[in-house]
């Protein structure tokens, strides 16, 4: 009889351990993660992140929770040992943020980790030291109560894996973003941040969710936010939520934590847009920062390897509660306004760094404001919005404020107009070929009639007027070209802290279409030129809606679909809103310019511009 060679074999527990550490640790952020949500559930204060190279080359979180002895060090680092369950019924009653047990093992697997513990002063601490998932070191040492673990060379033995980190500013946005979500869900916790030495966070313990929003989000959440709560039998919220007169342009600002985790669930989400269903128009969004206290058996968050995702046992209770309650509030205002003048001054991080009883480098610098930017021009100086000068050493793109006479020859009684977007003419000079479609007038705000000789048609302002800036974008972009307004006093912007990453990466994207930005000092620019062709009042949403684009996914796009994205965003956010009206001039000069590039009868960007009702086929219907 032939000899047989078994082709199905058992793994050894160093490959279990790298293959499990594809799903558990997709990159830097999720180390960050997993050791942040250890360091809570050990019921630490305080907590120092330390990351180098966007933590690609080095991560080090430091806590002063309850530590580990000897032995549970020993077995933390095993696969699917934990503190936080012991058997099946457990699984439906989870508290914890961790449960189960397969973190620690997985990014020992693929780096060079050392943990340090104490749960006892008196008694010491260990010092573990693993690569590549074996054993090199394990002993006594002097440690305070708590827990360090430093991860360095991540993903070192996993080539594949490290091939696809992204640049050092995208990993780092990531691991801020994650901080700020477990920050936001902790208020009670101090955190600090550093990168490579500089100080990037510092949010002090015992704050508020008020507090810690507007220390993130700046000035502009400023009477923005409702306080919302509400109370029954299968659940309990409270939070924030804008007002119905404050919506955003993005889903950015929104923030859900289920039971002390932060997570993404349709169900709530839904129940938040319903709630302002009748207050956004298309395209808007509300901003919120829930906390929903549900009993753990009436949740699964056993869902994703993440545990990021969950579900409710009864979603459409959820639902409901959030829709009806959430209205209620929203239409009778009864929840007390958040910012208000009275509201207690957030307090600011200091310039010093204090030691707070946990290790950390004397000599760590904090990012200081720019010096020059200083000595330019003294920031309380600044009005809210910067006079405009044109520079001169760019060719100006006309602005048609004074319309040409139209062919009308009996002129229309005068008729309170809004000002024309200063924006609407983009081909200078305007083409002086003969129309082929006349303007009839407007059947609703951003709805369009005009007639040809062969029929009529219906287009929407805004989709037209935004192919119309996506094209001449594109084609001054190329040239270095764009027309900028100049600005004497410039503008101040601020920044969340994750965010300042990816604008300080992009910079040269911004410079090239027209957008200047100088730093001025930490979280802070100075706006010194914009396009001629965005108006300033929705500069900031375009920037949001931009930096949203190019962090999704942390994707490393290249420079011409970085460029792209920034002239769809442009475009979209300088074209005249669905809500404008428009004069007969106004919409004779959309249509002159649409007619010069063809007719299209789809924007650049997506959406249909024209719908054509020919005169054949309007006939045909009368007669039937």
């Amino acid at each position: 009889m032939a000899e047989t060679s078994n082709n199905v074999h058992i793994l050894p527990e160093s490959l279990i351990n790298k293959i499990a550490a594809g799903e558990v640790v997709e990159r830097p952020a999720s180390v960050v993660k997993e050791l942040i949500e250890n360091a809570i559930d050990a019921g630490a204060n305080q907590i120092l992140v330390t990351v180098k190279n966007g933590g690609k080359d080095l991560i080090s979180v430091v806590d002063n929770g309850c530590g580990m002895t000897e032995e549970d060090a020993r077995l933390a680092v095993e696969r699917h040992a934990t503190s936080k369950i012991r058997d099946e019924e457990d699984l439906f009653h989870i508290r914890t943020l961790g449960f189960r047990g397969e973190a620690l093992a997985a990014i020992a697997a693929v780096s060079h980790f050392e943990l340090l513990t104490c749960a006892d002063e008196a008694s010491g601490g260990i010092r573990m030291a693993i690569q590549g998932g074996f054993l090199d070191h394990l002993g006594r040492t002097g440690f305070p109560q708590g827990t360090k673990i430093t991860i360095e060379r991540l993903f070192y033995n996993t080539p594949a894996r490290l091939k696809f980190l992204k640049t050092t500013a995208t990993e780092l946005h990531h691991i801020q973003s994650w901080i700020t979500q477990q920050a936001l869900s902790h208020p009670e916790i101090q955190f600090r941040l550093t990168h490579n030495q500089q100080l990037l966070l510092h949010l002090p313990g015992s704050q508020t969710l008020e507090a810690r929003v507007q220390q993130f989000f700046g000035e502009e959440f400023r009477d923005t936010l409702l306080e919302v709560a509400h109370e029954e039998a299968y659940l309990r919220y409270d939070g924030l939520v804008s007002l119905i007169s404050k919506p955003r342009t993005s889903r950015r600002w929104q923030y859900l934590f289920v039971n002390g985790r932060a997570v993404k669930c349709p169900a709530v989400a839904h129940g938040v847009y319903d709630g302002y269903r009748t207050f956004l128009a298309k395209g808007q969004h509300p901003a919120f920062f829930l906390r929903l206290e549900v009993d753990p058996t009436e949740v699964d968050i056993n869902v994703h390897p993440a545990k990021t995702e969950i579900r409710f046992r009864n979603s459409q209770i959820v639902h409901v509660i959030l829709a009806d309650q959430l209205a209620k509030t929203l239409k009778e205002g009864a929840s007390r306004r958040f910012f208000g003048r009275a509201h207690e001054e957030v307090q600011r991080p200091s310039g010093s760094v204090e030691q707070a009883g946990l290790p950390l480098p004397d000599d760590l610098p904090i990012a200081q404001p720019d010096a020059a930017a200083e000595q330019r021009i003294d920031p309380r100086e600044l009005p809210p919005k910067g006079s405009l000068k044109t520079r001169k050493t760019t060719p100006p793109l006309t602005i048609s404020h004074q319309a040409p006479t139209t062919s009308r020859t009996t002129p229309e009684p005068p008729v309170p107009q809004p000002p024309p977007p200063e924006n609407l003419v983009v081909l200078n000079p305007l083409p002086d070929s003969p129309n082929l479609w006349r303007p009839l007038g407007q059947l609703a705000p951003g709805w369009l009639l005009a007639e040809s000789s062969s029929g009529l048609a219906v287009l929407s302002s805004h989709a037209l007027h935004a192919h119309l800036l996506h094209e001449t974008y594109r084609e001054v972009f190329h040239k270095n070209s764009v027309p900028v307004h100049e600005f004497e006093v410039p503008l101040l912007l601020e920044l969340p802290p994750q965010e300042t990453v990816l604008l300080e990466q992009n910079q040269a994207a911004l410079k090239q279409g027209g957008i200047v930005l100088e730093s001025f000092g930490p979280r802070t620019y100075a706006v010194r030129s914009l396009p001629r062709l965005l108006p300033e009042s929705v500069f900031r949403s375009m920037l949001d809606d931009w930096m949203q684009r190019i962090g999704l996914f942390g994707k490393r796009a290249r420079r011409e679909e970085t460029h792209h994205d920034l002239w769809k965003v442009l475009a979209e956010h300088a074209a005249v809103p669905d809500s404008q009206s428009l004069s007969r001039h106004d919409q004779a000069v959309l249509l002159t310019q649409w007619e010069f590039l063809g007719r299209p009868v789809r924007s650049a960007l997506g959406p249909r511009i024209l719908s054509e009702f020919p005169f054949e086929e309007l006939s045909r219907r009368m007669k039937n």
